[in-house]
């Protein structure tokens, strides 16, 4: 199962956090966490459970789902 939260991340030069908002695919929560410039998670909005409406879903995505989906 294929999970979209929606995450602050932090600014990548100073560190500040709830710098962004982010849409990212990931499989659980501490999937999640290892997106670049992570800071925490604001909501999970749902699950696909089609490889292929993640894969061409348009969000960014964790490296463990790209490997998952051969997109690495």
């Amino acid at each position: 199962m294929f999970n979209l939260y929606e995450i602050y991340t932090c600014d990548p030069e100073t560190g500040r956090t709830g710098w962004d908002i982010e849409f990212v695919i990931a499989l659980d929560r501490d999937d999640v966490a290892t997106f670049p410039n992570f800071d925490c998670v604001i909501l999970k909005e749902g699950s696909y459970s089609d490889k292929f409406l993640a894969a061409n879903s348009g969000y960014p995505m964790t490296e463990a789902v790209q490997q998952l989906l051969g997109a690495v």
